[in-house]
């Protein structure tokens, strides 16, 4: 009713008159308020429809009038709010239009008045406590099963360093060999490569030193542990590995693993800085040294532990405790409170943000039937280099094995996104650049974003989190001309450069969490090749049917699935014998990997899409078409297993 009363009402107004009211806020406002009920349906009641009112002033005016149709909660943040209000007014819309000005300076973000931890400061039905989001996800990583993973892969590092030490305070002669190979093991995600390397070369130029300073930190007794750090740090040269507090407290704490992992657990500045935001638990002081930082990260388990358990999740020592903090803190779900968790631009640590958990690659193994070392490879690369590209004929797997490899390490598919190169592929379509947009109500044109940056920045929003972008058929654009200033950032994620379309001044660098998987098809002439710059900057990894593990695959495949149909195995295995000659032009088992395949459908698969392949591949040799009839393949009897043929891998597929 209010409404269409409205609309009569504007209708009965003068041009001259509707378009005054529509340049200032306040006038349409008070016209608003002055609408006359004149229907039958309104006229006499002493209930004014004040929500329809409220919500169109914010549809109109959404910059002046906020998003809430209650008078009461009006009313309600004006109150609780009027120490932000500058300028005396009886207007409840500018004094919150003021308090609005007051919170984005206090809170430094924009916001919504209905978030839980706004609300809280204005609505006494809602009282927000942060540790009830946080121990809720601890609660589900606890069931997950997670924890105990965690716990097992980080208690075996822990006595890999209990061996070191031992080594260390026995005069063993071998005690720097034990030391690097805890240092080098693989599992040993939550130490940065670059600063293990760093720590081995000192160790390895500086022995003696290292040695009085492993046996401050380790030998100490019953001392406190922020003495036992004190004592290594003041023989630990500042410049012994790169970054700063952080780096020097995250390479210590994995040493005293070694004392006790159960009691001292890994530390990153980054993750437990996030954490202590995220639940409004007090920072360490501003220049902390090492142990002052591990030791405040201490204290804040034992609260965990406690705040844990007064919800009734039991954790029993520090280690789960971390565990538990690291699970959550690389959660990049919705938390509903529009807290923010980034990277503090003070932090001295400069190596790349946390990874939460090592994942258990075996699950995957088994549902991608692929050997569970290939993939912990992949994974050991990504780590490495940051960047890695698949390459092989079409059919051999490669965009499906990155999706599920990339989803398995971030552990949520909105932390994958997917991008296809094409020949009319630019920079402005990957990087940014400008495009076609209404501005100000004329066609025009706006700078807009595109998947790299929108990548980069929902991974520099979530830094203790794995993110990844996965770019399809990467040798199909012109890379030099897509990339651009990716070329330098690949190699170099630490520095800032300018982007061809950015602000002056206004550096961007790549975010150390955010992984890239390329694909490759080598089977195309016209594309196979990439220049030398990119491969420095990639690891390549071979897809080929003929070589391991995707020789094989098939087999495993049907044998695992359906096992009638083995036979398809034979004839795609006949047939890339004869393709020999031309290594990339072998046909890849993903075109029979089909639930549901019989014979008519692998029939139809060889005769639609294998056969038009080779026939492509053996342009100019039509004569050796015949070689590849269907009915004569599968009657092909395999040769002996000489290690040429498919046959002499059959234990390995089985197996």
């Amino acid at each position: 009713g209010f409404i269409v009363e409205f609309a009569e009402q504007w209708k009965e107004q003068p041009e001259d008159e509707r378009r005054r009211l529509l340049e200032t806020p306040w006038e349409f406002s008070g016209f608003a308020a002055r609408i006359q009920f004149r229907s039958a349906l309104l006229h006499g009641t002493s209930r004014r429809p004040s929500a329809q009112r409220h919500a169109l002033l914010h549809l109109v005016f959404p910059d002046s009038f906020e998003s809430i149709v209650s008078a009461d909660h009006k009313s309600k943040v004006a109150k609780a709010f009027k120490h932000l209000v500058t300028e005396a007014t009886n207007d409840q819309d500018r004094q919150i239009q003021q308090i609005r000005a007051g919170l984005e300076t206090e809170t430094k973000r924009q916001f919504s008045f209905y978030t839980p931890e706004i609300r809280a400061r204005w609505d006494d039905k809602y009282r927000y406590d942060p540790w009830d989001a946080f121990i809720e996800r601890a609660k589900a990583v606890a069931d997950s099963g997670q924890l105990e993973r965690e716990i097992r892969y980080k208690t075996a590092i822990g006595d890999n360093f209990a061996a070191a030490r031992k080594a260390v305070l026995s005069g063993a002669d071998d005690w720097r060999g034990v030391l690097e190979d805890a240092f080098n093991d693989k599992d040993l995600d939550f130490v940065d490569f670059r600063l293990r390397s760093d720590f081995l070369e000192w160790l390895a130029s500086q022995p003696d030193a290292a040695l009085n300073a492993l046996r401050s930190l380790w030998s100490a007794g019953d001392s406190p542990v922020a003495d036992r750090i004190r004592g290594f740090s003041a023989r630990f040269p500042s410049d012994a590995v790169r970054g700063a507090v952080g780096n020097r407290a995250n390479a210590i704490s994995a040493m005293l693993m070694g004392v006790n992992a159960t009691d001292y657990p890994p530390f990153r500045i980054r993750v437990f800085g996030n954490a202590y935001k995220r639940v409004g638990y007090d920072p360490p002081e501003r220049g902390a040294d090492e142990a002052a930082q591990y030791e405040h990260a201490l204290s804040f388990l034992d609260k965990v532990i406690a705040e844990a358990a007064a919800r009734g999740l039991p954790l029993n020592n520090h280690l789960e405790a971390q565990s538990v903090v690291w699970h959550v803190m690389a959660d990049n779900s919705d938390w509903g409170d529009d807290q923010p968790v980034d990277d503090d631009p003070d932090d001295p640590e400069t190596p790349q943000p946390p990874t939460p958990t090592k994942p258990d690659m075996a699950a995957l193994a088994q549902d991608l039937r692929f050997p569970k070392d290939f993939l912990e490879d992949i994974a050991t690369m990504l780590r490495d280099k940051g960047q890695i590209i698949f390459q092989g004929p079409p059919g051999t797997g490669k965009t499906f094995v990155a999706r599920a490899l990339a989803k398995h390490i971030a552990g949520a598919d909105e932390r994958v996104s997917l991008v296809q190169f094409h020949p009319s592929y630019a920079y402005e379509d990957f990087v940014q650049g400008f495009r076609p947009a209404p501005v100000g109500g004329q066609p025009g044109f706006a700078l807009r974003d595109g998947p790299l940056m929108r990548a980069a920045k929902r991974a520099r929003e979530n830094p203790a989190a794995r993110h990844f972008l996965i770019i399809d058929e990467i040798n199909r654009g012109n890379i030099a001309k897509v990339f651009g200033e990716l070329y330098f950032l690949l190699e170099y994620r630490d520095e800032n450069v300018e982007l061809q379309y950015g602000e002056p001044g206004a550096g961007f660098s790549l975010p150390k969490n955010l992984r890239i998987i390329g694909t490759m098809n080598t089977a195309d002439r016209s594309i196979a090749l990439v220049d030398l710059a990119l491969r420095r900057r990639f690891y390549f990894v071979e897809f080929h049917p003929g070589k391991p593990p995707v020789k094989g695959l098939l087999r495993r495949w049907l044998l695992g699935n359906n096992p009638d149909m083995e036979w398809v195995a034979d004839v795609l295995d006949a047939a890339n014998r004869l393709l020999r000659d031309d290594d990339n032009a072998a046909i890849g088992p993903s075109h029979f990997m089909k639930e549901g395949l019989d014979e008519a459908a692998a029939r139809r698969v060889w005769d639609h899409a294998v056969l038009p392949y080779i026939e492509e591949r053996l342009f100019g040799e039509r004569d050796r078409l015949s070689e590849f009839n269907f009915d004569s393949l599968r009657g092909r009897t395999p040769p002996p297993a000489d290690g040429d043929g498919d046959n002499a891998d059959n234990g390995d597929a089985l197996s």
